[in-house]
């Protein structure tokens, strides 16, 4: 569990918090959602670094504050395109053969706001692994189910196909919605320049 920590731990955030938006606001790299089912963090420091490429990768946090039970799975998220296309997780084996970043990405990942340390010493964190990399990682196991009971969370650096007419300023949506929870989570995120 401590490489996990350590390798979304790692602070790259530095070009995100310079650069000023179209509306003059400092572009947000952390986006968050809540209802009774839970919370949904998300982390686009090192999305904003990749809207060229064919997969985009993002920082997913999610926490269960439901009194029943929620299991995480790849099923349980989806980008919504800024054209309201839904775009379900990659396919591990596609995006470490078809996109060259992906030992970059894991070692620049950063979980900036996320509270994995928090969730990590009370033993809440409950571990994923949908796309580790087998040369960063000394356990590079697939992990694609957690359950997660009440107060539970996951951290994970994900991989999306790159949804269509995504650009800076433009909204698009993550949508979480793990067996156990009533509705989706839907967190709305827009990307600065």
């Amino acid at each position: 569990m401590k490489w996990f920590s350590a390798v979304l731990l790692s602070a790259i955030c530095v070009g995100a918090l310079v650069v000023a938006a179209q509306d003059g606001e400092a572009p947000r790299i952390l986006f968050i959602a809540e209802d009774d089912n839970g919370k949904v963090w998300a982390n686009l420091t090192l999305t904003r670094q990749r809207l060229d490429e064919p997969y985009l990768p993002m920082v997913v946090g999610v926490q269960n504050k439901s009194k029943r039970k929620a299991v995480i799975s790849r099923e349980s998220f989806r980008l919504v395109g800024p054209d309201g296309t839904r775009y379900p997780l990659a396919e591990l084996r596609e995006v470490r053969g078809e996109y060259d970043k992906f030992s970059a990405d894991h070692r620049m990942a950063s979980a900036a706001g996320i509270p994995v340390d928090v969730w990590y010493r009370q033993r809440h964190l409950r571990e994923t692994s949908f796309f580790p990399d087998i040369r960063l990682s000394r356990r590079p196991t697939v992990i694609e189910y957690a359950t997660l009971s009440r107060g539970d969370g996951m951290a994970d650096l994900l991989y999306f196909v790159s949804p269509r007419g995504l650009a800076p300023g433009k909204p698009f949506l993550l949508e979480v919605f793990p067996e156990g929870w009533e509705t989706p989570l839907r967190l709305r995120l827009v990307l600065g320049e």
